[in-house]
């Protein structure tokens, strides 16, 4: 398992980090500001960044790139446009969109940290925009924890991630993470167990579209940081 912690001090020195961050913070893990010209995470035990479309099979894939509109005017921000579409079928889908990236050199150890922080707007398409109800989670995922049966599964951890239409900082405290009501299989150990094993960090979209329409929108997320 590994366990990285970066001082500020040598954050500002090396990387001159943008974006806001608790000064208080005794040690700091960039996981990415994005602003080395590639999806490559600025960490080097996250692999990169990738998009993905959930409960949406008919719309193209998303794609994630790397785009100028910044808080902090760094040279770049990820972003992730999407379409959504629920079919008619007198159900709603839940369908959406998100952007991960997943640990390349074993699990990473999140309890070392109190918050994971980074800067977040999601803008709605003009003629096909999102409901004001969609949702944005954080999932950080833990799939070498096994369930309380003993049987590995993809288990996860959750936080709700408010958002508006302009740029803002958001530090979700570790703690509040906990399983999604979703997932029936409990986690063996718990919140913690998942903390202390993530092995990818998600960024996911539910449009909540009612039956039948279409919705567009673009994620923007920049300087993802655990402090």
């Amino acid at each position: 398992m590994r366990n990285a912690r970066v001082t500020i001090l040598a954050l500002f020195t090396v990387l001159g980090l943008g974006g806001c961050f608790d000064v208080n913070a005794t040690n700091l893990l960039v996981i990415d500001n994005f602003n080395d010209g590639d999806l490559q995470p600025l960490d080097p035990g996250f692999g990169s960044w990738q998009a993905y479309g959930i409960n949406s099979p008919e719309d193209p894939a998303p794609k994630c790139v790397l785009d100028p509109d910044t808080q902090d005017r760094s040279p770049a921000a990820l972003l992730l446009p999407f379409t959504v579409t629920d079919p008619v079928d007198l159900l709603q889908e839940d369908g959406g969109a998100g952007v991960k990236t997943g640990a390349t050199m074993g699990a990473v150890d999140f309890t070392a940290y109190g918050r994971i922080a980074f800067d977040i707007k999601l803008v709605s398409g003009g003629d096909n925009p999102l409901p004001s109800n969609a949702l944005v989670y954080l999932e950080l995922g833990c799939s070498s924890v096994p369930a309380e049966s003993g049987d590995l599964a993809t288990l996860y951890v959750v936080q709700g991630v408010p958002y508006t239409s302009d740029w803002q900082y958001v530090p979700l405290t570790l703690v509040n993470f906990g399983p999604p009501p979703w997932l029936t299989t409990p986690i063996k150990g718990g919140t913690v167990a998942c903390l202390q094993h993530v092995d990818s960090v998600r960024f996911s979209i539910d449009a909540k579209l009612p039956d039948g329409k279409i919705g567009m929108g673009a994620l923007h997320l920049d300087n993802v940081v655990l402090e």
